[in-house]
């Protein structure tokens, strides 16, 4: 089961930035592919606030939601740090229904039990303006069968994989889905890792 937010918030309580400040590899490449610029774009589970910061620093509106305070709080720093304005929201992805929508959305290594990421995928879908872009990266089985050591939940069944996706996604909306072996450079995601990378356009 995902951790709860006290453990979050006790991980992310540190001075230190325990994932880094600098945006996931494949956010910041598919985001310059893929997103017109400025447009809102709402960041999932943005932890500390390092990809939010980043797409604000491209030009976008950027509303970030996390379910740690602590999270929140050091995206808050960041985005001062860095002179640019960041949106926080706190809600538990599992059970939040925002009454708006967004022209993209990012989400990175946020990891449910399999029960709970289908309500995650329609969510995905449901805030997406019509013509809207998902961009997103999970770690996919490989990461714990195949003995990667670069992070991720320890139970194999929190992993996301390519044929699930193509299930929950209309297909002919998709504009990137693969099996990568990023070399991940992320505070505690750090080494070779196994993940999925999904660029998803809702129909307009």
């Amino acid at each position: 089961m995902p951790k709860p937010a006290s453990f979050w918030d006790d991980r992310f309580a540190a001075d230190e930035y325990v994932y880094g400040v600098q945006p996931n590899d494949f956010i910041r490449e598919a985001a310059a592919t893929w997103l017109s610029s400025p447009c809102d774009v709402l960041d999932l589970g943005v932890g500390e606030g390092r990809n939010a910061v980043h797409l604000a620093r491209q030009g976008h509106t950027v509303t970030a939601v996390d379910y740690s305070a602590e999270g929140l709080r050091k995206t808050e720093q960041l985005a001062e740090r860095e002179g640019v304005s960041v949106e926080t929201l706190r809600a538990d992805v599992r059970d939040w229904d925002p009454d708006r929508t967004w022209d993209a959305v990012v989400i990175t290594f946020l990891h449910l039990s399999p029960s709970e990421r289908p309500d995650l995928y329609a969510l995905l879908q449901h805030v997406l303006r019509p013509g809207g872009t998902l961009i997103a990266e999970w770690f996919r089985p490989e990461q714990r069968t195949e003995g990667y050591t670069s992070g991720g939940p320890p139970d194999v069944d929190m992993m996301v994989t390519v044929e699930e996706l193509r299930t929950h996604f209309a297909v002919d909306g998709i504009e990137q889905l693969e099996r990568a072996e990023p070399m991940l450079d992320e505070g505690m995601h750090t080494g070779p890792g196994a993940t999925v990378r999904f660029v998803w356009r809702r129909p307009a």
